[in-house]
Order: structure tokens, then C-alpha cells, then sequence
């Protein structure tokens, strides 16, 4: 599950800061307009997953599918809403998933697991089991392009329905599937009986008379 250990200088920097630039960029990717700074944005994202140091054809074939779902979608904003918006459109979705492809590939699932568990542990006074939870969300975060898949069709049926403009109807429906989706991965792992919360004391057998 966890494969080879992640190389480049990334992978030196832990999780939690990188994970905490990524949720930044994220917002900030629709909170800054304009075609400037989507440029501004798309070149440390591309210098990010270089410094990942993963071999060009294994990085060509992860993002073969990628350039292409973006340039169906360009070509098709070009038509409908002129380069500009196509430039700004693409530019932030391959600037999102570069950053996306960046963290997952210089951080070992140990560590998003070591992460999650730790950021979650209060749940445990909730009855719920942070372990369990966190298996769920790394997981879930190893499974980046099923997720870019999700917000590409989010993105186009809500393109379809006028509200291109107005990011939070994409981010909130991608933000439940995604929750949907680590929710189902965690009734997996329940289903299988897994649980890697320390066992409690063994209780003292009974005293006969």
C-alpha cells in the first residue's frame, strides 16, 4: 500500500505543511482573478511537481489524461466564452491538480496517515475512531484523480447550468462527493473488521468462591 519512499526535496518537508499549502492555494486559485496571476500561480505549480523527481514518462502518462479532459474543456470556453476565460479556466485546473500530484507524490501514505490521525484525534471524544478515519481520508487523498475526474463532471454540469462564475456550487458538490466517497472506504475497512486503536486492558477472569 505504501510503495517506494517518495524522493526529491519535497519529500523532506513534512506533511502538514505541505497539505496547509495546498488547502491556500486552493482557495486562493478562485479567490484571485484574472489571467496574470493564474500564470503567477501555474509555474511553482509546475516547478512543485518537477522537485517530486518522478520520471518524466511515469509523469507523462499520469498526465496524459489530465491535459487532455483540459484541453476539451478550453477548446469548448474558447467557443462559448472567448481565450481568456478558457486560459484562466485551464490554467487554474492544471495549477490545482499539479499541486495536488505534488503533495501526493512526495509524501508517504504513513505520513498522511501519522497526519490525519493526529489532526483528528478529538474525534475520538465523539465515540468515532481517528484511525479508522484517517485510513480513509489517505486514501481517499491517494485517490487525487478520481477526485480531478468528480470535479471535471461537477464543473461541466454546472457550466451547463450558468454558474460558471460562482466557484462555491463546484467546490461544495466535489467537497460531498469526496466526503461520500471516504465515508464508503471506511464502511469497507469496518466491514473487514479493522481497528488500529490500541486494545484496552484484558478484564481480570472471575474470582470462583
Amino acid at each position: 500500500m505504501t510503495g517506494a519512499r517518495p524522493a526529491g526535496p519535497l519529500a523532506a518537508v513534512p506533511a502538514g505543511p505541505k497539505f496547509a499549502v495546498l488547502f491556500l492555494a486552493s482557495i486562493a486559485l478562485y479567490a484571485v482573478p484574472g489571467l496574470p496571476a493564474q500564470i503567477g500561480f501555474f509555474v511553482p505549480a509546475v516547478a512543485a511537481v518537477l522537485l517530486t523527481r518522478t520520471p518524466l514518462p511515469r509523469l507523462a502518462r499520469m498526465l496524459a489524461g489530465l491535459f487532455l479532459v483540459v484541453g476539451i474543456v478550453a477548446v469548448t470556453l474558447v467557443l462559448t466564452s472567448g481565450w481568456e476565460a478558457a486560459a484562466v479556466s485551464a490554467l487554474r485546473l492544471l495549477s490545482l491538480c499539479f499541486l495536488a500530484y505534488a503533495v501526493t507524490l512526495s509524501t508517504a501514505f504513513s505520513e498522511m496517515l501519522a497526519l490525519f490521525e493526529t489532526l483528528l484525534r478529538p474525534a475520538r471524544h465523539l465515540g468515532l475512531n481517528p484511525a479508522q478515519i484517517s485510513l480513509a481520508l489517505s486514501m481517499t487523498i491517494r485517490f487525487i484523480p478520481e477526485i480531478r475526474t468528480q470535479y471535471l463532471a461537477i464543473r461541466e454540469a454546472q457550466f451547463a447550468r450558468g454558474l460558471h462564475h460562482r466557484p462555491v456550487a463546484v467546490l461544495v458538490p466535489l467537497l460531498v462527493r469526496t466526503l461520500e466517497s471516504a465515508q464508503e472506504i471506511s464502511a469497507a475497512i469496518d466491514a473487514r473488521c479493522y481497528d488500529s486503536a490500541p486494545p484496552g486492558p484484558r478484564p481480570a477472569p472471575p474470582v470462583s468462591d
